[in-house]
């Protein structure tokens, strides 16, 4: 080999050693200010107090929203994806409660070319126009029609909370008034998120809203459970004073979420039918002047008068509720 030709090789070389040994003078070893997985970074970062904390850390104060997270598909999903790193959460600083749940959801859930089948997509062009995705989806168990798990146990002892109960809503789950709701037969997680709605401040109501305020987080399911298991019946003779047939041709416009029969395929959604005509006319006439919010229902009821709403009443309260006893 000429010898211009190996010096030149040995200068290379050279070159190289010297600029490994440059790289490694002048590097820091940490991970702060040159990337992941540098000389000392491993320990560094191991010896961080973890920003994420899993749903372990959310178990021992938050057990009803793990019961339902537990029970449902996003099971796979841990609490921090949608409420935030809580590093010295409950003390330090406080869980972030989503607001604009559609921007949440469509970042998983937004049909497009290329993500898995294995993850529900949505065709947000054909969904429903308006409202969050909570009004109709419960964020920790999403899937309609999945159930909260309850214990055996736990549904035994919801028979003793449900004793307070019993003076409005009847010790059988039938309204011992017309202007109350009857509970036998109803939707468990309707159930559960009125109470919720109550126990947060979202529905107010003076008789309702301290006692939801008294029931604890963690019994809140098996005394929705509790109630939805029992029988429920048509109230004879007290299917209020509008014109069935006429509200019958209304309720078409109902159907899509309380079902042609009055009962709804989304267990998030109130079963209608043999509830209490002063009830419905009641709650519809308060999502109608605003007194309750729902993009869903506020927009249904508006255009209503009281005579359609009274025809409305009449016609779900005469509708079989389920297997009637008497």
């Amino acid at each position: 080999m000429p010898k211009h030709i190996s010096r030149l090789l040995l200068l290379m070389a050279a070159f190289v050693v010297a600029a490994l040994a440059a790289k490694a003078f002048f590097t820091v070893n940490s991970f702060y200010r040159y990337g992941h997985y540098r000389a000392d970074s491993v320990p560094e970062i191991a010896a961080m107090a973890p920003s994420f904390q899993t749903p372990k850390a959310c178990a021992s104060c938050h057990a009803p929203r793990l019961a339902e997270w537990t029970g449902g598909h996003h099971k796979t999903v841990i609490c921090e994806v949608c409420h935030g790193a809580l590093p010295g959460h409950p003390e330090a600083l406080k869980a972030t409660i989503p607001t604009d749940t559609v921007s949440l959801c469509t970042q998983c859930h937004e049909k497009m070319p290329g993500r898995p089948d294995s993850i529900r997509q949505v065709d947000v062009s054909q969904h429903h126009p308006s409202g969050q995705c909570i009004s109709c989806h419960n964020p920790h168990a999403p899937k309609i029609g999945t159930a909260i798990p309850v214990t055996p146990a736990a549904l035994h002892a919801a028979a003793s909370n449900a004793a307070a109960c019993a003076a409005c809503h009847g010790a059988n789950g039938m309204a011992t008034s017309d202007i109350w709701p009857n509970l036998a037969g109803q939707n468990a997680a309707y159930i559960a998120r009125s109470l919720g709605a109550f126990k947060t401040g979202g529905r107010v109501e003076p008789t309702m809203s301290p006692m939801a305020q008294a029931v604890a987080d963690e019994d809140v399911p098996a005394l929705a459970a509790y109630f939805a298991a029992m029988s429920c019946r048509t109230p004879t003779g007290k299917h209020g004073s509008g014109n069935a047939a006429a509200g019958k041709t209304l309720a078409k416009q109902c159907a899509a979420c309380h079902g042609e029969n009055g009962r709804p395929v989304n267990s998030a959604w109130p079963r209608l039918s043999g509830q209490n005509a002063a009830y419905l006319v009641s709650a519809i006439t308060a999502f109608r002047d605003g007194q309750r919010k729902n993009p869903f229902m506020s927009e249904a009821a508006r255009g209503l008068g009281d005579n359609d709403i009274a025809n409305l009443a009449s016609y779900f309260a005469g509708l079989p509720c389920g297997i009637e006893t008497h």
